[in-house]
């Protein structure tokens, strides 16, 4: 005798969530099956039932009984009605779930994962960007001021005029014309020397970072790194199995002379010197030639974050290293995130000429060129004058902003916290004076929808407790002047 369902107590359909009924009564019928709970050659309602228990259209019930039908986990037989298949035998049902106290976490995907895997698994991704927009992120730009109209109007007209041959992938090294525009722009503002064929458009910082990873380092490899220095670069170096050497930093930057003295086998050294990240200083020319003058001597690399170095609010964005290179040991990276927007997901690597055939193969190998339309926009709005209109308003906007907040720092919360670095950037660095750790202060100040980085995770794992500032890390661009009064006057009462 047939095991006949006479109604479908476990099924619940909501017509206030955003998916449709009729996928609703698909979803909740296969997992069913697929649990158990309707065993092979059980009858299933006529659509007529259904429509009555469930309250429901007939073409809401007919939708999801073909499309199961459709897929095999149900038949109709002429005359008698619908199914489930006999294909789906009990034996064959997705397993239960194990709780997680029976198994761990790691052991659970062990057998799955290389040791590559299993280190990003146990990253620490607490100075990650989460995709939350709150005061105070670091890094976000003043999103709110950006020329949506302008930019809508390029992309409009790119996409009328579009060369249907540009919607298929791209050159690796990234749109020719944008590569002019990069190499020209990088030259005048910020004293690069090279030419268009050494730039490679990229998805931003993390990802040149991690192909110069790729191409430069091997395993056991010494990388010297500034402590406290830039999370996610340090970490791509330490997956490729690289020994992390710390270059302190005091007050003027990277302490090179000493770091160099005592690591002549380095193979490459990582450094911020526009705009420290996360201190927020800048690298004195006398440490710059020193750090090119060992590479050149040791015959390794410099990679060139020039984090932040368009926005200096008491000064013109001073020259990059790779500039002063006659050498070519430098390669200089930078991205569009924080001048023109995130999502926008490019940026630019500057390679030496020697290394540029391993670099835009090594772009094959991880990926495929960006999107060709975003950089042809891109381009375009570079080419028609709004990228140097629009970092000469957030200059002013960000200079604005950084003002406010540390005069409310300073008049609210002074006794507690002293801001430090120069005047750049959209992040400020604040040190406690308190004895409140800065990773309990951080989890506080989210509960209050502020966000803020630690100071302290900024540091080498094998760092001394004792000897990593504590401190906090705030973004202040992307809050406006009204925000940041409120929420600086809201953090008050989480000190003491």
């Amino acid at each position: 005798m047939q095991n006949t369902i006479n109604e479908f107590g476990f099924l619940r359909l909501d017509g206030r969530r955003k998916s449709p009924l009729f996928r609703q009564l698909y979803d909740q019928i296969r997992a069913a099956i697929l649990d158990g709970r309707l065993k092979a050659n059980s009858r299933i309602p006529s659509s007529r039932d259904l429509m009555e228990q469930l309250g429901v259209s007939r073409t809401t019930v007919v939708s999801a009984i073909d499309r199961l039908i459709a897929e095999g986990y149900l038949h109709t037989s002429q005359g008698r009605g619908t199914f489930v298949s006999r294909e789906i035998p009990d034996e064959q049902v997705l397993p239960q779930p194990v709780s997680s106290e029976a198994v761990s976490h790691k052991n659970k995907l062990s057998n799955h994962l290389s040791a590559y895997g299993q280190t990003i698994v146990d990253t620490d991704r607490s100075n990650w960007h989460t995709g939350e927009s709150k005061p105070f992120c670091p890094g976000e730009p003043a999103l709110d001021e950006f020329p949506i109209a302008v930019w809508s109007k390029i992309v409009r007209r790119v996409w009328k005029s579009l060369d249907p041959s540009r919607l298929s992938y791209g050159e690796p090294a990234g749109y020719a014309p944008l590569r002019t525009q990069v190499a020209e722009y990088l030259s005048i503002r910020r004293g690069v020397n090279c030419d268009p064929s050494q730039v490679m458009i990229v998805s931003g910082t993390q990802q040149a970072v991690d192909i110069v990873a790729r191409i430069s380092i091997d395993p056991n490899d010494q990388v010297l790194f500034e402590n406290p220095g830039y999370v996610s670069a340090r970490d791509a170096f330490v997956k490729r199995g690289a020994k992390i050497t710390p270059i302190p930093v005091d007050e003027s930057g990277a302490m090179i002379e000493e770091a160099i003295s005592k690591h002549r086998k380095a193979r490459l050294a990582y450094v911020t010197p526009s705009h420290q990240y996360p201190l927020g200083v800048t690298l004195p020319i006398d440490r710059r030639l020193a750090l090119l003058n060992w590479a050149h001597e040791n015959e390794a690399l410099i990679l060139e974050d020039d984090y932040d170095s368009e926005y200096r609010y008491a000064q013109q964005p001073l020259p990059c290293m790779q500039g002063l290179d006659h050498g070519a040991r430098t390669i200089y990276v930078g991205s569009f995130s924080k001048v023109v927007f995130p999502a926008l997901g490019l940026g630019y690597a500057i390679v030496p000429k020697p290394m540029v055939t391993a670099f835009e193969n090594a772009l094959k190998l991880v990926s495929r060129p960006g999107s060709q339309v975003d950089q042809i926009v891109l381009s375009e709005f570079i080419r028609q004058g709004h990228f140097v209109r629009h970092l000469r308003r957030m200059r002013k906007t960000h200079a604005l902003r950084r003002a406010t907040f540390v005069s409310e720092i300073e008049q609210h919360l002074s006794e507690k916290l002293t801001v430090i670095g120069c005047p750049a950037g959209l992040h400020c660095t604040t040190i406690l004076k308190t004895k409140q750790r800065d990773t309990d202060l951080v989890a506080a100040l989210d509960q209050q929808g502020i966000i803020a980085r630690p100071l302290s995770g900024y540091y080498l794992p094998e760092t001394p407790v004792k000897k990593r500032r504590n401190g906090l890390v705030f973004g202040f661009a992307s809050a406006t002047p009204a925000v940041i009064r409120k929420k600086v006057r809201q953090m008050v009462e989480l000190f003491r």
